[in-house]
């Protein structure tokens, strides 16, 4: 099995929920804006951060959505770009992002 790209987004009501989630999410993955994160996993590593996720949301209040991407150094980015952070590709080559 080979690691896949995933794109982590979600609206959580409650404040407490919310912060459990962040920290939750930032161990495996990398926070691109306030509830956006990115993380390059295993499938069954991230169907336990699922089973883990499910666990402190409420969903009849909270949305979380989990899309397969392709590797963030092939994103496109339009707007303002963030200089202190830097993206490595598989390789290891160094980006800009």
């Amino acid at each position: 099995m080979h690691k896949q790209n995933f794109l982590i987004c979600y609206d959580i009501t409650s404040p407490k929920r919310l912060q459990r989630l962040q920290r939750l999410v930032s161990k495996d993955c990398f926070q691109l804006q306030y509830s956006v994160y990115y993380g390059t996993l295993y499938p069954d590593a991230m169907d336990k951060l699922i089973e883990k996720i499910q666990t402190i949301i409420n969903p009849n209040h909270d949305d979380v959505r989990i899309y397969v991407v392709a590797p963030l150094e092939q994103a496109f980015v339009v707007g303002k770009r963030c200089p202190d952070v830097m993206v490595f590709g598989e390789a290891g080559a160094r980006m800009q992002w």
